[in-house]
């Protein structure tokens, strides 16, 4: 099994919220904070970014039929999500697609993308979240999502 793997810096629980808010069939698996005041040797400790939240020792989403791990690191770290990689998100109906660019929106996100019409499907939107993480938005030229969300890349155009 093989599992994308997201790791914040105290903002673990916003990120868990916003998905849960902005895709209609995501679904909460699981949900495990770090003891308050547990520490890592060796490094800047991090702190929940918002008063009132714990930070993310584990936590299991689904989002689309796919499973995905979301943590707080326990020590500040140089690095940070990017662009270069993203989820592919197919959805089946334009009000579908607009809740959930509408979702990153009221949430602050930024676009990479526009959401558009640029030829290889109906409307698209490639989205940065508060976060950093890149999320690709399709809503494809013809065919269902169930069909593009087979064991195969999805049919862009």
């Amino acid at each position: 099994m093989s599992l994308p793997f997201l790791m914040f810096q105290g903002r673990a629980q916003e990120a868990v919220e916003l998905y849960l808010r902005a895709f209609p069939d995501a679904e909460l698996l699981e949900l495990e904070h770090h003891p308050e005041g547990a520490v890592a040797e060796g490094g800047e400790p991090v702190s929940p970014a918002r008063e009132g939240d714990g930070l993310v020792a584990n936590a299991q989403l689904r989002i689309g039929g796919q499973a995905l791990m979301i943590q707080d690191s326990l020590i500040r770290h140089d690095f940070d999500f990017t662009p270069a990689i993203s989820f592919a998100v197919v959805v089946e109906t334009s009000p579908e697609f607009e809740d959930i660019v509408e979702a990153f929106t009221a949430a602050g996100c930024s676009f990479l993308m526009e959401p558009d019409d640029y030829g290889f499907s109906r409307r698209f939107a490639w989205i940065r979240d508060p976060f950093g993480v890149s999320w690709q938005i399709n809503l494809p030229l013809s065919s269902s999502a169930e069909e593009s969300a087979q064991a195969r890349p999805p049919v862009w155009g």
